[in-house]
């Protein structure tokens, strides 16, 4: 169980954070945030080494760096962006590039994956906040080791931080993998937790691996995101392109929003919208950027 952050918690100003050269995006060391998701009752009121170099984790985090980078969802048939996931970007001590796989296989424990994750969202909410998107949601990846390290009270200790940031939960969807999570009945009980807190639940690739509509009527999420595997297959195979406008249908009666993710081509685009997908994301639109994508007068597309 992971305990929950002593009195006198608290969050660097947005402002007291180091600026990239250009851009101005805020990055973060895990080691430089320690202080600010600690574990209750340390000695010394220290952060258990869990960042720094030695003092019992043997500075698994130290060195790497954590930044942002952003994609937006636009609303399908304007073209106009309503929100805008935001995606780690992560590089080690000597500037090389790594996963977020890769970041998240050095906790030694749930703990400590449940602190990165933390860590994660928390530039993220920096990085949003200082860019002044005051009508655009936030969409943010929730690990399944988060989900099923923390015992209960899911979003409180996040929702701290927005309350520092002046960005309300309302504005927050948190993104789940959940066929990757067996333990539908923990699963449900933190989908509950967070939208009693007022943020809104999108269950993330749904359609790959062993996803299935009884769990998805369980957790009754506000948004569902259809693997890019499914507008790939509608593109090559008549039988998933009838397909597909059921399962929007189906996905609509459970009064959830469904977002296509992955749209590449002018084809997969034309697809979706016949769908009836509310929401769309993909490179042909934008990739991912430091930078918020700011059009407000829709997007024309090549060969669309």
């Amino acid at each position: 169980m992971v305990a929950p952050p002593p009195p006198g918690f608290s969050l660097p100003e947005p402002a007291s954070l180091p600026s990239r050269a250009g851009g101005g995006a805020a990055h973060l060391a895990p080691e430089g945030v320690a202080a600010y998701f600690r574990r209750a009752g340390t000695p010394g009121g220290g952060a258990e080494g869990l960042y720094e170099t030695g003092a019992g984790t043997g500075g698994r985090f130290a060195g790497l760096r954590l930044s942002s980078a952003f994609q937006p969802l636009l609303y399908a048939h304007s073209l106009l962006p309503a929100a805008h996931e935001a995606l780690l970007r992560v590089e080690d001590g000597q500037g090389r590039a790594l996963s977020p796989a890769d970041a998240f296989a050095r906790a030694a424990d749930a703990g400590e994956m449940v602190y990165l994750d933390r860590l994660c969202r928390m530039i993220h909410v920096l990085n949003f906040v200082r860019q002044r998107a005051p009508d655009d949601d936030l969409y943010l990846n929730v690990h399944g080791g988060h989900l099923l390290g923390v015992a209960g009270g899911h979003g409180s200790t996040f929702e701290m931080l927005l309350r520092h940031c002046a960005l309300s939960p309302r504005r927050v969807v948190l993104e789940i993998i959940e066929a990757g999570i067996d333990d539908i009945g923990h699963l449900s009980e933190a989908v509950d937790a967070y939208r009693a807190r007022g943020y809104r639940v999108a269950i993330d690739d749904f359609g790959c691996q062993h996803s299935n509509f009884d769990r998805l009527w369980r957790l009754s999420p506000d948004i569902v995101k259809l693997d890019r595997s499914l507008v790939v297959q509608a593109t090559l195979n008549p039988r998933a392109r009838r397909m597909l406008p059921r399962l929007v249908e189906l996905i609509h009666e459970l009064d959830a929003s469904v977002v296509c993710e992955g749209i590449e081509t002018p084809e997969q685009h034309a697809l979706a919208i016949d769908a009836g997908a509310d929401l769309l994301q993909g490179f042909l639109y934008a990739r991912p950027a430091a930078d918020l994508f700011q059009s407000r007068s829709g997007l024309a597309l090549v060969g669309g």
